[in-house]
């Protein structure tokens, strides 16, 4: 079966676009928008609140740096391998469907874990086998989101639109781990898990809110479709590029994030401050999006994304190395606040890197093959956690402070050498 895009009926009602700080909110004007927007909220809401809950009760059933970082991996690793297929079947489908039905799954994955933990059985096994059919059902999940943007926004309001889902996200990346801390203080894990699935429901039913925005008719094998998208990718030099760059900054750069535990440890603050540190980047990430929002279909989108990526490498050398800083200069408790300003800059630096790639990435690729190139794109997300298992590895023995001040230095040598030598990535508008 193949998809063919329709004329979704909001570009005939959306009118003029606003001026002003209206600007930054304009996809928002679109009803069917609204609904994916709120669903994908509520989605990102219980996650953001489920992964802190996760890796705090693997810290605390294991203390081992390693065994946090494998949970991590374990959710990637099916996400960087499942996300070549899934895109194949996001191309197929009504997306509308795809996400609902994945996100059923993953609900009831999280209502699972949350009667193991409420009634005492939980294990650290089980969080890994969690971990990874959640990675499955996820690599399903992301890449019918990431698709079905363009179908319900005209192409001028396309980075209005990511960078609002961006702000979005990065929201719940504020209240959702400072909730988390507050819970797992109060009433424990298990209703951190139980809050989550409520998230799901409220994301179901925002979801099936949105109209059919495609229409389907005889494809190729899916084989076929699968060597076709991959053929198309291999031949679009930019669009390569782009994916590389976004590949190397989440390799490298954001590993902290699956080790802020083992620095909440460091930094001597409890479930409430690690909550804090997973917020403080939610905080900095929801600032980036909205400022990425405010811009419109600016110019020299390929010279505010270098920059991007250089302070985000910046940032985590100084966030990483924050208490050494703090020790030797005898600021004491200085160095949680020192850790929560740069996680502020990183969270800001990130969210704007992200949401000009992936428009980039979207403004230049067919819709044909939209769901398989932007499967290719979420592999990003399961290198993400692969990169904790090493990460953790080397935490584990040399403190957490190396893996990430490594990684800043190259994420920063990354993107000068992307500046100064690659004009084509310059000079992307």
């Amino acid at each position: 079966m193949e998809l063919r895009a329709r004329v979704p009926p909001r570009a005939v009602q959306f009118g003029a676009a606003p001026a002003g700080w209206l600007r930054t909110f304009a996809a928002l004007r679109l009803r069917a928008y609204r609904w994916y927007w709120l669903g994908t909220l509520a989605s990102f809401f219980g996650m953001q609140m489920q992964w802190p809950a996760q890796g705090w009760l693997a810290y605390e059933l294991t203390h081992s740096p390693f065994k946090l970082g494998l949970v991590g991996a374990a959710w990637g690793f099916p996400l960087f391998i499942v996300s070549l297929f899934s895109g194949v079947i996001a191309d197929r489908v009504q997306k509308r469907n795809l996400i609902i039905v994945s996100q059923a799954c993953l609900a009831i994955v999280t209502l699972v874990v949350a009667v193991l933990i409420s009634t005492g059985l939980i294990q650290y096994w089980h969080l890994l086998v969690a971990s990874l059919v959640s990675g499955v059902i996820f690599s399903f999940n992301i890449p019918g989101r990431q698709a079905i943007v363009p179908e319900l926004v005209p192409r001028e309001m396309l980075l209005n639109a990511i960078a609002l889902s961006s702000g979005g996200m990065n929201l719940t990346r504020v209240a959702g781990p400072a909730l988390a801390g507050v819970l797992i203080s109060t009433i424990g894990t298990a209703g951190v898990y139980y809050a989550a699935l409520g998230c799901s429901v409220v994301s179901i039913a925002s979801l099936a809110m949105l109209p059919a925005t495609s229409s389907l008719r005889q494809r190729e094998s899916l084989l076929r479709d699968f060597t076709d998208g991959l053929r198309y990718l291999l031949g679009h030099g930019t669009v390569l590029t782009l994916l590389g760059m976004e590949m190397v900054l989440v390799l490298f750069g954001m590993p902290f994030q699956s080790l802020m535990p083992v620095f909440a440890e460091l930094l001597q603050v409890k479930a409430l401050g690690f909550g804090f540190l997973m917020a403080m980047v939610g905080i900095g990430a929801l600032f980036g999006s909205l400022g990425i929002a405010s811009l419109g279909d600016f110019k020299r989108k390929g010279q505010l994304l270098l920059i991007a990526g250089v302070t985000f490498g910046v940032t985590l050398v100084f966030f990483a190395n924050a208490h050494s800083l703090c020790t030797r200069l005898n600021l004491g408790a200085g160095s949680f606040y020192l850790a929560l300003f740069f996680l502020l800059l990183a969270g800001a630096a990130n969210t704007s890197y992200m949401s000009i790639n992936n428009t980039l990435i979207q403004m230049n690729i067919s819709d044909s093959v939209r769901g398989r190139v932007m499967s290719v794109y979420m592999m990003t997300f399961g290198l993400m956690s692969l990169s904790s298992l090493p990460a953790g590895a080397m935490a584990g023995s040399l403190g957490a402070a190396l893996p990430v001040t490594i990684g800043g230095v190259v994420v920063v040598l990354f993107m000068l050498v992307m500046a100064f030598s690659y004009s084509r990535v310059r000079n992307l508008e």
